[in-house]
């Protein structure tokens, strides 16, 4: 398998994203019924309740006010009409109508989803449907950006976020939709033996690898952190000589980009080069991430694609 395959099947688990995977639909619930249910309270929608005295059927426009990359309405759909309907007892029938399509790029004043059913329940879940959409965008549009820059620079390396998420899951699928990969989904996912791993076994990659060799365990990728030369070729020589089942990762953590470009030159001289996966992570940002794609890492992790989105501008208008 070619290296762009390769950090494809390991770091983009874009088909575990999908509300046909009961793990993502829990997720899914998590930050829709759930929070229809907080943000009703016990008495629900006071206000409407007792201004608007005829609930008429009304038509209702979720309208973009930025430009960027459309995410969220797969999870919308499920959330307002695909799913069981005992999950929404407080809310009748809504008819839903996609005008564009999750990964679209759509611009200021584009209609992009049409609601149909009681006023009352259209503006029920005004904010849970809005929240969902700027978030799952905005981190959407900060992946696309990111990646532009990579590929201006010349690289395929893939864009992918870490585990630092503020909406798990959902930012993952985010960043999918903006072009990026995954990464971990979560502990359970993949093994990424970190510094403090090392540290409890006496920085001893050998002894970690034995161990993991040992257990058994089943995981969709192998990845072991460095944070120098000396390290990554240490790291490398280890994982192609274990012969793992499953395909295997370095990962330059907080290291400049100059070190990893030495250091993968001094690897692509070594046999263990072609078998192996490279990641850099730590410290990237919008400023560097160029210098870093042109150092020839197969996979690049920011915090930033999660952390640093600003939700994507979006409103519902009646008309």
């Amino acid at each position: 398998m070619d290296r762009k395959s390769l950090k494809n099947l390991t770091h983009n688990a874009k088909d575990f994203l999908s509300v046909g995977k009961n793990d993502y639909k829990q997720w899914v619930f998590r930050y829709t019924f759930l929070e229809l249910e907080k943000d009703l309270g016990v008495l629900g929608d006071i206000t409407t309740a007792s201004v608007i005295k005829d609930d008429d059927v009304k038509t209702a426009y979720v309208v973009s006010g930025s430009d960027g990359v459309l995410a969220g309405l797969e999870e919308i759909m499920y959330f307002l009409v695909d799913s069981d309907p005992r999950f929404r007892p407080r809310l009748g029938k809504l008819e839903v109508e996609m005008l564009a399509k999750d990964g679209d790029k759509v611009k200021a004043g584009d209609r992009v989803m049409r609601l149909s059913g009681s006023v009352r329940d259209v503006l029920a879940v005004e904010r849970v449907v809005l929240n969902l959409i700027m978030r799952m965008s905005g981190v959407a549009t900060k992946t696309a950006e990111m990646v532009s820059v990579v590929t201006e620079a010349g690289s395929d390396a893939l864009v992918v976020p870490t585990r630092k998420t503020l909406w798990g899951l959902l930012d993952k699928k985010g960043c999918v939709l903006g072009g990026g990969g995954t990464h971990r989904l979560n502990l359970a996912d993949a093994v990424l033996i970190k510094d403090n791993h090392l540290k409890i076994l006496g920085d001893s990659q050998a002894t970690a690898l034995k161990n993991l060799s040992d257990s058994g365990v089943d995981a969709r990728f192998i990845e072991i952190e460095v944070e120098d030369k000396e390290s990554a070729i240490k790291a490398a020589e280890n994982l192609s000589s274990m012969k793992f089942g499953a395909p295997t990762c370095v990962l330059f953590d907080n290291m400049k980009a100059s070190e990893i470009s030495e250091t993968l030159d001094a690897l692509k001289s070594k046999d263990v080069y072609d078998s192996i996966l490279f990641e850099a992570s730590g410290g990237i940002s919008t400023e560097n991430l160029a210098e870093y794609a042109k150092t020839g890492v197969d996979i690049i992790s920011m915090g930033c694609l999660t952390m640093d989105a600003s939700g994507m501008d979006f409103s519902l208008e009646i008309s």
